[in-house]
């Protein structure tokens, strides 16, 4: 995308994102839902659990989620659908009462063989219920261990031109999103938390909430992972940031960026200064680092314990924004799975610190030097 594109789209985005959503039909509103619901004994180990900050919409036979936020948080749980098809489907979806849910998903957590293990997925911009699901089960299946995984689901427009509806939407959920994590730390002490996009300042909110509310049960939070995260690099990353926040209790903390990240650059071009996502110094708040340009590695972060600073530039996807190559391929897929599972990174190189600051990226040679197949 060149420069005059990429600045049509800025301009597009911030003015049709700002565009006023219409209110939901009376149908929508009037519509019941009694129907939908399943029971506790129906969540099967395979189910992926979710907490929808959504509108439910049951006027046909099957669930759906629509794009107007509601007050009124939906619980269930999601069969993943046959292999060959898409992961996951909205109709399969039924509804839980939240104590039902809860019961269920704690039911999961003290199974034998699971050592309390609780997995949360953030979604990102322009993604609906069915993409929140199908983007969870993705992470789930990298996982080793069948964990009990929740997606954490609000209400994106799912329009490119939507972006500033989608930034005020998931600042809106935040509070609904905090309030579950507060809730988990005392059902789990063993919890991984990824997210994506602007799933990534949800998490970075949630984690700053949990570490004042519950300070002795916010170690129970193991591991963050954050990808093609859209929230301000320095904010993040500058002394006493938020990786500070992140960081504390021993957590490993994961973040994968890259300088091919077509969405983080509109997001950059509308916000003036880097995305914590992006790798590229061209709009780093050091002015001098700017000259550097696109492959200055400005994803460098400090040299703390538990901290991983990966560039992604070279896990190229086929089309697209670049904006999940973490997702979509091999090598990023390889090493999101080690990382959960706690295993060697063999396909990262290091790059040269700079500054005390320190990173890695993936290379696609020693991916294809360890391992002939690619995750599912």
């Amino acid at each position: 995308m060149n420069r005059i594109a990429l600045g049509l789209l800025t301009v597009a985005a911030g003015l049709l994102g700002a565009c006023s959503l219409p209110s939901p039909s009376l149908s929508l509103l009037a519509s019941d839902c009694g129907g939908q619901f399943g029971a506790p004994g129906d969540v099967a180990p395979s189910d992926v659990f979710f907490m929808a900050s959504n509108m439910a919409d049951c006027r046909e036979d099957s669930l759906q989620f629509a794009i107007f936020r509601s007050d009124e948080l939906s619980y269930g749980f999601v069969t993943p659908s046959d292999h060959g098809e898409e992961p996951s489907d909205a109709h399969r979806a039924k509804l839980l009462a939240e104590d039902q849910w809860l019961a269920a998903l704690s039911d999961q957590i003290e199974q034998p063989g699971n050592e309390n293990r609780v997995l949360l997925y953030i979604h990102g911009y322009r993604s609906d219920f069915d993409d929140a699901l199908d983007r969870t089960v993705t992470v789930r299946n990298l996982n080793a261990f069948s964990v009990p995984t929740v997606s954490v689901v609000w209400p994106s427009r799912k329009r490119y031109l939507s972006y500033l509806y989608d930034a005020s939407s998931i600042a809106w959920s935040q509070g609904y999103i905090d309030s579950l994590l507060l809730t988990l730390v005392e059902k789990s002490d063993n919890i991984t938390l990824v997210a994506h996009s602007m799933g990534g300042r949800a998490l970075v909110g949630a984690i700053g909430r949990l570490n004042l509310a519950k300070p002795d049960k916010a170690g129970h939070v193991h591991r963050l992972i954050l990808v093609s995260p859209d929230i301000d690099r320095h904010q993040v990353l500058r002394d006493d940031g938020s990786i500070t926040e992140l960081l504390k209790g021993g957590r490993s903390v994961t973040i994968y960026s890259s300088q091919e990240d077509l969405a983080l650059r509109t997001s950059r071009s509308l916000h003036g200064y880097s995305r914590l996502g992006s790798s590229d110094c061209s709009y780093s708040v050091d002015y001098a680092e700017r000259r550097l340009g696109r492959d200055g590695n400005c994803h460098l972060g400090p040299d703390l314990p538990g901290l991983s600073m990966v560039d992604t530039s070279a896990a190229v996807a086929e089309g697209g924004l670049r904006h999940a190559d973490v997702f979509d391929t091999c090598v990023g897929r390889a090493d999101l799975a080690a990382v959960l599972n706690g295993e060697p990174t063999p396909w990262r190189e290091t790059v040269a610190p700079r500054g005390g600051r320190t990173g890695y990226r993936l290379t696609h040679a020693s991916y294809a030097a360890q391992r002939d197949d690619c995750p599912a």
